[in-house]
This record gives C-alpha cells, structure tokens and sequence, in this order.
C-alpha cells in the first residue's frame, strides 16, 4: 500500500529538480555550470501522518472483514494483515494509539491460532487471560483465594453462632433456609422482576465506582429446557428457570452488580476502529466483574456474606477447571467438593460444570484476572502512583485488553 505513496514523493523531487527552460548549455560556458543536486525534505510530521494513515488503512480492513471469517481463514488473514502491518509499516513513527493497535492485533492472532489449534490446557489458559502464569501457579493462587473467602466467612458467620464454626455444616444451613422462587409461573417472573429491581438498586448505590458514571440497561430473559445455568452475552443476560432451588435469594444482589452495574455492564463499547471488540479475554471482563463485586461486597455491610458465597462460587468453579482438564477431578467429585463448600444445589453446580467441560479455561482463567486486577491495584497503592485515584476508571476505560498492555498504561 505504499507504492502509491513513495510514487509521488519521487514525482514531486523529479519536478522540483528540473532546470529553469532559459539556463542551456548552449547559453553558458560548460566550466560555468554548476553541479547541483536538488532534495526535498519530508517534513517528520508528515511523515508520521503517512504511516499512520498506512497503519490505519491495515487496521480498517480487519475490522472490516474479520467478522464474516471463522476457523482456520480468521488465523490466516489476521497473520497476513500482522505481516502486511509490519512490513509496510514504520513503527518508530506510530502515534500511540496505534501501537496500542498493533498489539491487540498481534495478541489476536496468537490467541486465536492457540484456541484453534492446540490441544495444550496451558497455552488455553494463556490465551484466554494473557497471563504468562502456569497451571501449577494458577492452582497456588486459587487455593490461597479460596482460604481467605473460607477464613473471612468463618470470622463473620460465627459472629452469630456461639457454637464453634464449621463450614460444611454452614453451608448446608444457608442451602435450607434461604429463600426461593415459588415453583409457579408466577414465582419464576417475580425472581426476574425482583432482579431487575437489584440491577436498578445497584446503579443508585454504586454509582460512584468509577469518576464517571454511565447508566446501563440489561435486558434479562428467563428460559427453559437449557443446559446452562447462566448466560451473559451482549444481548442480554438469560437465566435457567428450570428448578427454582436453583435460584436462591441471597444470591440477587449479586447477580446485579456481576453482570449488571458496577460489573461486566460497566464496560463502555469501544469506537468501531478498535480491535479491542474482537478481544476474547474473560480474564479482563470476568476477572473485573468478580474483582469489582468484592469491592462492593466490602461496603454493603449487611450483607457481606451473601458476595463471599458467590464468590466461593466461582472460586471453586475456577479451582474445578483446573482439576477436571488435569485429570485430578472426575465431574462427581467436582459435584461432591463444590456442593460442600457452597450454598448451591448439586443441579446447579452441575450444569456450571457442563459449561466448564465445554470451555475449558473459562472460569480459572476469570479467577486469575480477578486476582491480577488486585495485584496492580495493590501496586498502584505501595508505589504511590496516581493510578490509584482513577484506577477503577482506567479499567473500564482502557479494556479489555492484554494486561501487559494496560500495565505498561497505567504505570
């Protein structure tokens, strides 16, 4: 694509070079001619608008066309147009908005060549939460997340027991006295209207998450017959009414703001010439929500041990993905452990698990995003950055994107 361009800054030197029509040869002595060279200098700014015109035209046409590719042809031409960018592309004169692009392309072409062509749980992992950790590191993390939910619910649940506090026996106590949808027609749309009131409830007390607030709507629908519990997608988020002890009510508020406001919602759609939309990282936007959910479950007083149960939720789901594709879980013990250590029907559990088998990563590689997000936040506060004022904001302003990416922006 620079051809054209190179063509016509030789045109114009070639034009600028020619001698005046009146200064021949023939009118001056041969020993009074001077030997003169004529050069035109390319001013740096447009040189730099050139390449970034030439990086932008590349970039379009990704975005173009890589929503009606699939399979082996999506890796095929993201590797072209990454080949196509490097070649014919000065990076030194990138403004950085468009290295930041270039990144995201080269990051989707590695993702997607790994999901689609290796059988590698590891290299899954990565590609799902560009985290270079491995899975033994992974496992390390989990474990010492899931002791700090279990040691925080012991501290508060026993509070109000005078008995010594044993988590199983909790855990079953919580299953049997909660609250859940009457088994009606009726019963299942009060659950969805009672969440969509938790969704509007969540906007009104933690608008102030984030420097700017920005309202969001989610549209919630109900479904039967699924094999899945839950699904979020831009459409909307669906919800398996099957079995209504599938739904208990502690579980509202959080439901609202993990994927509602100050959640996954949260994320502000990006200009359509960003690759950022094409990004499939749930180590960002799921790692954010759950992160973000802890954030909130620290300030609702009242209600604490309700987001400490969701999240020993996806916790445990995290941990199970990691055992069940090393072949350390069958899916009964999985069943077995998770229904022992949260408040959930075995149903549920069950049908989670079935989404874990079908997407491998999934859920370890959220966890892992959610306990990164506290790492730089954790960084952010030990090295005194401003970061740490609009850190909330950045998140959602910047992504999702590789965290090496949003690492080397916010430090």
């Amino acid at each position: 694509m620079r051809l054209p361009l190179i063509a016509g800054l030789i045109l114009l030197g070639s034009c600028s070079s020619q001698p005046p029509a009146a200064s021949t040869s023939a009118d001056l002595p041969a020993s009074t001619i001077p030997e003169t060279t004529t050069s035109v200098t390319i001013p740096a700014t447009t040189k730099k608008r050139f390449e970034n015109q030439i990086a932008k035209f590349i970039l379009s046409e990704v975005q173009e066309s890589l929503p009606g590719l699939q399979g082996v042809a999506r890796v095929q031409f993201l590797r072209q147009k990454s080949e196509q960018f490097n070649h014919d592309v000065n990076h030194n004169l990138l403004s950085s908005r468009m290295l930041m692009e270039k990144d995201l392309l080269d990051y989707l072409l590695i993702s997607e060549d790994i999901l689609l062509h290796s059988d590698s749980y590891a290299s899954t992992l990565g590609a799902l939460s560009s985290l270079d950790w491995k899975p033994d590191t992974y496992e390390q993390k989990i474990l010492e997340e899931l002791n700090r939910i279990d040691q925080t619910i012991a501290a508060l649940a026993s509070n109000t027991s005078k008995d010594s506090f044993n988590h199983h026996v909790h855990m079953t106590g919580v299953r049997k006295t909660t609250l859940y949808p009457e088994d009606t027609f009726n019963g299942r749309q009060t659950y969805l209207d009672r969440l969509s009131q938790e969704m509007v409830n969540a906007q009104a007390n933690w608008y102030d998450t984030y420097n700017t607030y920005s309202p969001s709507e989610l549209s919630i629908l109900g479904e039967e017959g699924s094999t899945r519990s839950f699904h979020y997608s831009a459409d909307g988020l669906v919800i398996n009414l099957d079995q209504v002890k599938d739904l208990p009510a502690f579980e509202l508020k959080c439901l609202a703001a993990f994927y509602g406001f100050p959640g996954l919602q949260s994320f502000i759609p990006h200009p359509e010439d960003s690759l950022r939309s094409f990004l499939n990282l749930p180590a960002y936007t799921l790692g954010w929500a759950g992160y973000i959910l802890d954030e909130v479950g620290t300030r609702d007083l009242g209600n604490k041990l309700d987001y400490l149960y969701f999240a020993r939720l996806q916790s445990s789901m995290a941990l199970a993905d990691l055992k069940l594709h090393s072949d350390q879980w069958s899916i009964d013990e999985a069943v077995k452990y998770i229904t022992e250590n949260t408040p959930y029907t075995s149903h549920r559990i069950t049908l989670m698990l079935g989404q874990i088998q079908q997407n491998p990563g999934y859920y370890a590689s959220a966890l892992g995003g959610k306990l990164k997000f506290s790492e730089l936040k954790s960084r952010c506060l030990a090295e005194g950055k401003s970061c740490q004022a609009d850190f909330n904001q950045q998140i959602i302003d910047q992504g999702p994107i590789p965290f090496e990416v949003l690492e080397r922006l916010i430090f």
